[in-house]
């Protein structure tokens, strides 16, 4: 007879990531950050995995796991600015401070990307390139250390702002 007029309203569970940032149709995904850490974690490992492979000048196997760090680094990539830039470029519209701290990690992570791309392509042929052997030590050590900081910066300040649309 009412057609549910006075039926309860109930809001959409948080765990169901059906929460929308207002006026789009961008979702918050409740287990986002805890998935950017692992892929942290396994970048991590790769990395130390290359490290190792490399002072055993094993190149077939560096050359083997730069492609995999690779894989893994470039889908990393996407998720976060697909996942954790755009949505929190929208649900802190109007937030000065944060908008601008956003902005920069999204600068500078592009600036670390583009360096450690560049970095993967210009080594993808180690195992048969004895001149790329070189200079390999001190690029992947410093490669690894922005990615290390970077990480450490991401995890305790940007990942902090993600939350639920309220």
């Amino acid at each position: 007879m009412f057609f549910g007029l006075f039926r309860k309203k109930t809001k959409p569970s948080i765990s169901d990531g059906s929460y929308a940032v207002r006026g789009t149709n961008i979702h918050y995904k409740p287990n986002l950050i805890d998935d950017l850490k692992d892929d942290h974690t396994s970048l991590l490992t790769l990395y130390g995995q290359i490290q190792a492979f490399n002072n055993s000048r094993n190149y077939k196997k560096v050359s083997e796991y730069l492609s995999i760090f690779r894989d893994e680094f470039e889908d990393h990539l996407l998720k976060e600015n697909i996942n954790l830039y755009i949505y929190l470029t929208h649900q802190l519209k109007g937030d000065a401070m944060n908008t601008g701290l956003i902005t920069n990690f999204r600068k500078e992570m592009n600036g670390i990307a583009t360096l450690a791309l560049n970095f993967l392509a210009k080594y993808e042929s180690i195992e048969t390139d004895l001149g790329l052997q070189n200079g390999f030590s001190d690029e992947l050590a410093a490669i690894g250390s922005a990615l290390g900081t970077r990480i450490k910066r991401e995890e305790s300040m940007l990942y902090t702002l993600y939350a639920p649309p309220y």
